[in-house]
């Protein structure tokens, strides 16, 4: 089967729209076969033979005028049909069946559209066609030539004679945008995905930096530790005590607070007095406590206190080193000598 389509635009009523066959009479090998397309009254008519008889089947319905339409014509061993604007209906379709044997169109020649560049009156005498098309040519448009579902260029003729150039830019001009189209798009899309690619890396590969290599661990700075994870912007300021005590005259703090104490046999006593005022002062931290606000990950080679489980036991079961440590220091001398005991292990 053979399916032929084309859209015209016809600015006369009568013309020839596309021939295919013989171009001369060969007397040792005559065949007839041919196949064309024709206006008669602004009405298409399709001339067929397949090297055993012409047919002419004729659209005798009427369409808008002034207005595209297209004509499919298809070929088939048993039946040929033209199909007009394919509305559907039956009114848009004619048929007819081939004469003769013969069921191929066998022709080997040039598709000629708007006209032909051979006389046929002079072959239909020598072939004996019955019918014969007209040798006006086309006066139109011509667009949108498919043959089995594939869209031919019009813009690039072999010969071309009287042609309006305005109706085939057009036509070239849609062609080539699709063209375009098609194959920028494959583009577009494999650069879209390249990008997507590429900026998946670089993510993945800055998280991986900034896991690595921006998480810097804690430096001690004497009895002062930064901070990573409790308020943000710590680490960015060293603080170094040096400074501090550079301008601390030690000899005039012990002349200021020990400035009571005559004789050093009181000097026992007033300590127990001052580890007794702070041991009972409820406002005050103990002396010794150690705070240390860092991260406490996986990744961290060191604990601090708060990462130690809190005990919910009775006092009893702890086993501290030192009963006579004060009680609110018990946890800390108990965690110290729990640590001194692995070392030494």
């Amino acid at each position: 089967m053979t399916r032929i389509s084309v859209e015209l635009s016809p600015q006369q009523e009568d013309g020839l729209v596309m021939y295919i066959g013989p171009l001369n009479y060969n007397p040792r090998l005559p065949v007839p076969d041919f196949l064309a397309l024709e206006l008669v009254k602004g009405l298409p008519v399709l001339l067929l033979d397949y090297g055993s008889g012409t047919i002419r089947i004729e659209h005798r319905h009427r369409f808008p005028q002034g207005k595209p339409f297209t004509v499919e014509i298809v070929l088939q061993p048993q039946t040929i049909e033209m199909i007009v604007d394919n509305c559907k209906l039956s009114t848009c379709m004619s048929l007819d069946a081939p004469k003769g044997p013969n069921r191929f169109l066998n022709v080997n020649a040039p598709l000629q559209l708007g006209g032909a560049a051979v006389n046929l009156d002079y072959l239909g005498s020598l072939f004996n066609w019955t019918y014969v098309p007209q040798d006006k040519g086309f006066s139109g448009c011509l667009r949108n030539l498919t043959i089995n579902e594939r869209t031919y260029d019009l813009g690039l003729p072999s010969l071309a004679k009287n042609v309006n150039s305005e109706c085939i830019s057009r036509s070239v001009a849609l062609i080539a945008s699709i063209g375009f189209t098609s194959y920028y798009l494959y583009v577009i899309i494999a650069c879209i995905i390249l990008l997507i690619v590429l900026l998946f890396f670089i993510i993945a590969h800055k998280t991986s930096h900034d896991e690595w290599h921006d998480k810097e661990m804690d430096h001690p700075r004497g009895t002062v530790v930064h901070y990573e994870e409790e308020g943000g912007g710590e680490c960015d300021t060293i603080y170094d005590l040096n400074a501090v005590l550079g301008r601390l005259n030690l000899m005039d703090l012990d002349t200021i607070h020990y400035a009571n104490i005559n004789n050093d046999q009181y000097l026992g006593t007033f300590l127990l007095r001052k580890r007794a005022a702070c041991d009972q002062a409820a406002d005050a931290y103990p002396q010794d406590d150690v705070r240390c606000y860092a991260y406490e990950g996986d990744e961290t080679s060191y604990q601090s206190l708060s990462s130690l489980t809190s005990f919910s036991g009775s006092q009893g079961d702890l086993k501290l080193p030192n009963l006579s440590v004060p009680p609110e220091l018990q946890m800390l001398a108990y965690s110290y000598g729990e640590e001194s005991s692995d070392t030494e292990k």
